[in-house]
């Protein structure tokens, strides 16, 4: 498509007027979200390792980078980052210093983080390990004036929970938040966890074979619903939204590219998020460049994916009209399985890039989450 067709479309958007939506949502924050990563530096750019390179190379570590991505997210109506971070320890673990400048930088912008509590961590041994992170982090972190909190509550987003199972999460829930004082954001294709957690998201809605973003977004809003009255108690769906996909220069084996189809896909991810009538939405990502989900500008596209997300982010809140009838959603393939983010690897202490893999290749999990 062409560059005609995405001013077009941007036009549409930010007409003023009144989008239609279902019964609102639980959450009383309109939040529009973005999964941000702050390992990168100087060696992170090579034009072998990643599908596009940033307007300029950068280090995560520098904090006039933080202020300059800080200033484009809320430009473009994002809310806060959701920050990867791998645990208090200080020593060869970037996340944890860099998280401590990004908070500062927050502050001093009238912008949010929160933390994607990466289980996975190289740090973290054992559930007790995991135990003692979440401790720290809603001590230290999830005080500070630019930690994220909803209805006061901070929020901690998940990655690769599944590590332990729903015993264990109760174990390590009653120790440290007992109340339920912060909002637990759990990720996957599985809503059991939710008998625990206060939420739910998908990390990624873009795999190989592609299947339908409708179905998906619908899909699980269903179903976190479902819990939430079975459970009796409120919870948290946040549906998430990509502007395409390319992992192929990872070396992975079973690496793939969904095209970004100069906007339209990314259009598609929108609608279909919007429809499902979530609470939050969550892009992934800002900065994951190595997986090729960024919308920071880049050499390829300008701000172009900036651009894009402001205008329906309008959209989501209520504050200008839906896209020309030319980007709805086309009808819906058969509907396939859903994935979750899968580490193919343990994690180094000093990690340089995103190290996990989307499951096109894993029967197993894609085969579980058929209707």
């Amino acid at each position: 498509m062409s560059m005609k067709w995405y001013r077009w479309v941007l036009v549409g958007l930010l007409l003023a007027g009144c989008w239609p939506r279902p019964a609102a949502a639980q959450s009383p924050d309109r939040l529009v979200l973005a999964f941000y990563y702050t390992w990168f530096d100087e060696n992170s750019w090579g034009p072998d390792r990643v599908p596009d390179q940033p307007l300029a190379r950068y280090a995560s570590r520098d904090r006039a980078v933080m202020a300059r991505h800080i200033e484009q997210a809320k430009g473009a109506g994002i809310d806060a980052f959701v920050v990867s971070w791998y645990g208090p320890r200080v020593e060869n673990n970037q996340t944890e210093t860099n998280l401590r400048a990004l908070l500062d930088e927050a502050a001093a912008r009238d912008f949010r983080l929160a933390v994607d509590f990466e289980v996975t961590s190289p740090f973290y041994g054992d559930a007790g390990d995991v135990q003692a992170g979440l401790r720290a982090l809603l001590a230290t972190h999830a005080n500070h004036p630019a930690y994220l909190r909803v209805g006061g509550k901070p929020v901690v987003f998940f990655w690769r929970q599944q590590r332990f199972d729903i015993s264990a999460w109760a174990a390590i829930r009653a120790a440290v938040d007992p109340n339920h004082n912060s909002l637990w954001i759990e990720e996957g294709v599985d809503v059991a966890p939710l008998s625990v957690f206060d939420g739910h998201h998908l990390y990624s809605v873009t795999w190989n074979p592609p299947t339908d973003l409708a179905y998906t977004a619908s899909k699980f809003a269903r179903q976190v619903r479902s819990a939430a009255s079975r459970l009796g108690s409120p919870k948290v769906y946040v549906a998430t939204v990509m502007p395409g996909y390319d992992d192929r220069k990872t070396g992975r084996g079973n690496a793939f590219a969904v095209g970004r189809e100069d906007g339209a896909y990314y259009a598609r991810s929108w609608q279909a998020a919007i429809a499902s009538a979530p609470d939050w939405i969550v892009i992934t990502s800002f900065d994951e460049w190595p997986e090729g989900t960024y919308i920071e500008p880049s050499q390829a596209y300008g701000n172009r994916y900036l651009d894009l997300t402001a205008a329906w982010s309008a959209v989501f809140r209520g504050s200008a009209s839906p896209p020309p009838a030319q980007t709805s959603i086309p009808a819906a393939p058969t509907p396939g399985p859903t994935p979750t983010r899968v580490p193919t690897r343990a994690p180094t202490p000093t990690p340089s890039g995103a190290f996990w893999l989307k499951p096109g290749g894993l029967p197993a999990v894609l085969a579980a989450v058929r209707d």
